[in-house]
């Protein structure tokens, strides 16, 4: 039962997308080009010296499932001293990385752990400050996969980090909840209630979750302390 509420999760987190751009014909047919030797490093030090440019490309390879190239793009930009200088694409790009890499998870059910656990040493050192969407999407996703390996204490303090990183989103709260229920069923309650403040749409999802159900006594403390509140 976990793995699949594990799943739905991955599913859950993945709505949204990096934008695609808008080049002029000529553009295109340059960065068609360079995008077919990928493999090239003089191409990926071109490809990364562009923002504009890598955006492009990880909407490029993620239309075509291309994750191998995709990866290698993502991780040199992440690696790359002119990306770490910009904290807020450095974020993007990783939380591109992390996405991308749960697609893939959530549509072939393949798991990379190595991969995982290099993006998550990115990510712990990655530039400060720990604020905005992009950083707490991506604790989210460190903390879905340790959860999934067990590694629930770790998973815990991911989880932590995103609920600070954006307080105005109530997803990583409603999360850090439904880990709790494995655990702390009555810390749980503070932390979907959090959610629901910032979001009534997640007493609905607590209703709906097969795993919350398995515990009406905090749906029920939720409900009423949240209606109480209203």
């Amino acid at each position: 039962m976990k793995e699949e509420a594990l799943a739905k999760y991955y599913k859950d987190l993945i709505h949204q997308t990096p934008e695609s751009v808008k080049l002029p014909a000529g553009a295109l047919a340059v960065l068609d080009f360079l995008t077919v030797f990928i493999n090239t490093p003089l191409i990926r030090v071109l490809l990364r010296r562009s923002f504009f440019l890598v955006c492009y490309a990880m909407v490029s390879f993620r239309k075509e499932r291309n994750y191998a190239p995709l990866y290698r793009l993502l991780i040199g930009c992440l690696l790359a001293k002119s990306c770490r200088s910009n904290p807020k694409q450095w974020w993007y790009c990783m939380r591109a990385a992390v996405a991308f890499v749960q697609a893939r998870q959530h549509h072939s059910w393949a798991t990379d752990i190595d991969l995982e656990d290099n993006l998550i040493r990115l990510g712990n050192r990655g530039p400060q400050p720990l604020v905005g969407y992009d950083v707490a999407y991506v604790f989210v996703g460190y903390s879905l996969w340790l959860f999934e390996r067990g590694e629930v204490g770790t998973a815990l303090r991911m989880i932590s980090i995103a609920e600070k990183a954006d307080p105005s989103w109530g997803y990583p709260s409603y999360l850090h909840g439904w880990y709790q229920l494995f655990g702390s069923e009555k810390e749980s309650v503070d932390y979907f209630v959090r959610a629901v403040h910032i979001d009534w749409s997640f007493l609905r999802k607590m209703k709906e979750d097969n795993i919350c159900r398995e515990h009406p006594q905090i749906l029920h403390e939720v409900r009423r302390r949240t209606l109480v509140s209203k």
